[in-house]
């Protein structure tokens, strides 16, 4: 069996920061759209070119597990 995660309850909701809207997002302003737009076809048929290119590895499990980050949560 492998790594149990779990998380505890901290009593009650979590304090309000002091500036919620002072979040920064990216400037997308600029960005150009797709030249050429495609149907969900074409789409569909370019995902699976695209999977064809990046095959699944045959011991993705084990890497998944060797790059888990444990993490501890004080509260």
């Amino acid at each position: 069996m492998g790594t149990m995660n779990s998380t505890k309850s901290c009593g009650g909701p979590v304090p309000p920061t002091d500036d919620p809207q002072g979040l920064e997002f990216p400037d997308w302003s600029g960005m150009i759209s797709h030249k050429s737009p495609q149907t969900f076809a074409e789409a569909v048929q370019w995902n699976e070119e695209m999977l064809e290119m990046f095959p699944p590895k045959s011991n993705r499990a084990a890497l998944d597990i060797e790059a888990k980050c444990d993490i501890e949560f004080v509260f």
